[in-house]
């Protein structure tokens, strides 16, 4: 049996209505803020018939003006979004995706491109991935050439 309180919002409750749990846990969470499991475990209670009482957190922005632990900030700081994406699905109760999304707002709300060792990380690039040289790289190569050509010619003349 069904508990019909004034606890869930009302589009929850729609969705329960029309047999769509997945769909009302989704919407308490947007609602809430709450994390899958709180959310999950609230809307089985209900549908036990249990009365359920929904404490309303304040929905957090994706702006990353929301607490972060500092472990996560650190993780980021350090260029080891993995890291921090884990730390944020253990800590909010996120999805992969979720987090993912979350990570990226906290980083970009930092201001700066995460850190590693004594450079950054360029924008598009993967943690440790060095830009393309561009001439330097063409100069490195002619350079090669040359020596290579130089020693060819070296030893063909001492034969």
């Amino acid at each position: 049996m069904r508990h019909a309180g004034p606890s869930l919002p009302p589009d929850v409750h729609a969705a329960l209505g029309a047999g769509q749990p997945i769909e009302a846990i989704k919407r308490l969470r947007a609602a809430t803020g709450l994390g899958l499991k709180e959310a999950k475990d609230l809307i089985d209670a209900h549908q036990r018939g249990e009365a359920v009482s929904v404490a309303a957190r304040a929905a957090q922005p994706v702006d990353g003006s929301f607490h972060v632990p500092d472990a996560v900030r650190q993780a980021l700081a350090e260029g080891n979004k993995i890291e921090a994406i884990r730390l944020l699905r253990d800590h909010e109760g996120l999805g992969l995706k979720e987090a993912k999304d979350r990570a990226d707002a906290i980083e970009q709300s930092m201001g700066e491109p995460a850190s590693i060792g004594m450079g950054t990380v360029a924008p598009g690039l993967s943690p440790g991935q060095q830009p393309s040289g561009g001439l330097g790289n063409w100069i490195v190569v002619a350079v090669v050439l040359a020596a290579t050509v130089v020693a060819y010619l070296w030893m063909r003349g001492g034969t």
